[in-house]
């Protein structure tokens, strides 16, 4: 049975209340740290005050218990800054994709952008990695790039498979054989 919480969080002596539902005090206290690490705030605590629930309390929740399903893109229904999902809380504006990465405690270093290629998308799942804003490829796509040319497969096969133009596969092999020389 789920018990329902309020969770104070302050930033910069900024405030928000947020609904959140769990099974036990425990589970309570591991969403809170959560969401509290994705928003990086100052303090945050847990009551049994009643508050209504928000598009952001309702975004935790379905982090919280894993509702998105692989194949479904699942569009923001908020604001868009910059044609990517964004919140604004305490006084901050956060874009949705990172901040989830943040509750989720994936490592974030270059960016993150729908897969699906649906600007709106939330659906973690969707989600891919890139080093650089501009890149076409994310990191497992540069694996490929990498396995297949060692393998002898051509480049325009390469690209084929992976829909972009062969100066991207050329780019990429030039950039990480570069880089495999100069870090040994």
């Amino acid at each position: 049975m789920s018990t329902s919480y309020c969770l104070m969080l302050e930033r910069e002596s900024k405030r928000l209340e947020l609904a959140i539902t769990a099974n036990d005090s425990n589970h309570a206290q591991a969403q809170a740290a959560d969401i509290a690490r994705a928003l990086q705030v100052d303090t945050f605590a847990l009551s049994y005050k009643k508050v209504k629930s928000s598009s952001l309390a309702d975004l935790f929740r379905r982090l919280a218990e894993s509702d998105f399903k692989h194949e479904v893109c699942e569009d923001w229904g908020g604001r868009m800054c910059n044609h990517s999902p964004v919140i604004y809380a305490m006084g901050t504006k956060y874009y949705v994709r990172p901040m989830i990465l943040d509750y989720l405690e994936i490592n974030k270093e270059g960016c993150v952008k729908p897969a699906c290629g649906n600007r709106s998308c939330i659906n973690p799942y969707h989600n891919s990695y890139k080093k650089m804003k501009s890149s076409k490829l994310g990191d497992a796509d540069i694996n490929l790039v990498l396995a297949f040319s060692s393998q002898g497969v051509p480049v325009t096969e390469i690209a084929k498979a992976l829909k972009v133009h062969r100066s991207t596969i050329y780019r990429t092999i030039n950039h990480e054989r570069f880089h495999a020389r100069s870090s040994s």
